[in-house]
């Protein structure tokens, strides 16, 4: 089981306890004005509330929560994690349409960030930081009129902005999956050299004119910001690694990302899960 599609039971779980359905208007999808002409675009399945609202990590967009790894393909019995060679494809069994057929499920394109055609989001200046992905969530739940709060799902880098989101707005957020997320903690278990690494590493793009992070000023942020809700949540952590081919001393372990996201689940009162046939995507 990959740790998007752990995400669909935590979140739904999360949704369903002592949750009162309500029908919605249809739900949003397209382009939507955030302000200085700019405009995200926005993909909401299903009809009853409670909404999720997905953040995808760097580099991914809404796409990628609508699409499965083959059932046959040979990747799942890796004992690494190699998703590059996956066979991706839309399956109604994806983590959208699956928690779509229990509330409303909405997932956006950040900037810079669709691999398969011309960004349907306006782009921006890269790298960025993580207040303006804030800002762009909170203009664009307005914008949608989107109504909340939301259970957030947050995957890799978007676990940085669900974190400074929840701290910052926490009446928009009603619970917190983090699925292997970059967890704020980071920073104290990595040395010196990992962490900047970890920050060099983020503002390049992984696509030509993609986008990139200001992974540095994102923790400084969070640090200096009000403490996390105390709202019901759930932290998951991938079971498989990287091939040792493809790390380097400067890379964190897996051992100390466990380890960063045991402290984040810490701080929301929550364990962490740790999903043995996982990898990171």
């Amino acid at each position: 089981m990959t740790p998007h599609r752990l995400a669909v039971l935590a979140a739904a779980a999360i949704a369903l306890a002592g949750c009162a359905h309500r029908e919605e208007p249809s739900p949003p999808h397209g382009l939507f004005s955030v302000g200085d002409g700019r405009s995200l675009f926005l993909d909401c399945q299903g009809s009853a509330s409670p909404t999720v609202f997905i953040i995808p990590g760097k580099g991914s967009y809404a796409e990628a929560w609508n699409v499965a790894v083959a059932p046959d393909d040979p990747i799942r019995s890796s004992p690494y994690d190699i998703i590059e060679q996956a066979r991706l494809g839309p399956s109604p069994d994806a983590v959208q349409p699956t928690l779509a057929k229990r509330g409303r499920v909405c997932a956006y394109d950040r900037p810079d960030t669709r691999p398969d055609g011309t960004d349907r989001s306006t782009s921006v200046p890269q790298p960025h930081t993580v207040a303006a992905d804030v800002d762009d969530i909170v203009a664009l739940i307005g914008a949608a009129r989107l109504q909340g709060p939301f259970i957030v799902v947050a995957h890799s880098y978007g676990g940085l902005v669900a974190d400074l989101l929840a701290r910052t707005h926490p009446d928009l957020v009603s619970a917190l999956v983090m699925v292997d997320p970059v967890s704020e903690f980071l920073p104290t278990v990595g040395s010196p050299a990992q962490n900047a690494s970890f920050d060099r590493d983020g503002r390049v793009p992984a696509i030509p004119d993609g986008e990139g992070l200001l992974l540095d000023d994102a923790f400084r942020r969070i640090a200096d910001a009000p403490p996390l809700p105390n709202v019901p949540a759930a932290v998951l952590s991938s079971g498989k690694f990287f091939p040792p081919q493809m790390l380097t001393p400067e890379n964190y372990t897996q051992a100390q990302i466990h380890r960063a996201n045991d402290m984040l689940a810490d701080a929301l009162h929550t364990t962490n899960q740790i999903v043995a046939d996982s990898g990171h995507n």
